[in-house]
């Protein structure tokens, strides 16, 4: 068993902290704060709305263009769930909700967090949309 299973409760309590962060961070539209998150490796990818997205670079343009100067946006992540991959990987799913100009998104996030030097990064973002029906 990896060293990590065997530390499961506080590696749960990590990941959610680094998600709140992420969710603290949108809600001042500091995009280079919620880039700080996420692995430098040219392998880093988001995958959302149909788009796959690699690198910081061509994530941060797709955030500036779909968040732009929102005020009223807000994320709120819940039902955290992880999974120990290996002692340098960890998959995280989560219930995510948006709110912004009086309207409600909700979404399914799935993370693939590699382990870094600088503490735990996302290295894979996979948003899956939940539409009303």
């Amino acid at each position: 068993m990896s060293n990590l299973a065997n530390n499961k409760i506080k590696l749960e309590a990590d990941i959610k902290e680094i998600y709140n962060s992420i969710c603290q961070a949108f809600s001042i539209l500091d995009i280079d704060k919620v880039l700080s998150y996420f692995s430098n490796s040219k392998n880093m990818v988001k995958i959302s709305n149909g788009a796959v997205l690699r690198g910081k670079k061509q994530l941060t343009e797709y955030w500036q263009q779909s968040i732009g100067s929102r005020k009223d946006l807000q994320i709120s992540i819940k039902n955290v769930e992880i999974h120990v991959m290996d002692d340098k990987h960890i998959w995280a799913t989560a219930d995510e909700n948006i709110s912004f100009c009086d309207q409600n998104y909700n979404a399914i996030v799935s993370n693939i967090f590699v382990r870094s030097t600088h503490g735990w990064k996302i290295l894979l973002d996979h948003t899956t949309y939940i539409r009303p029906e």
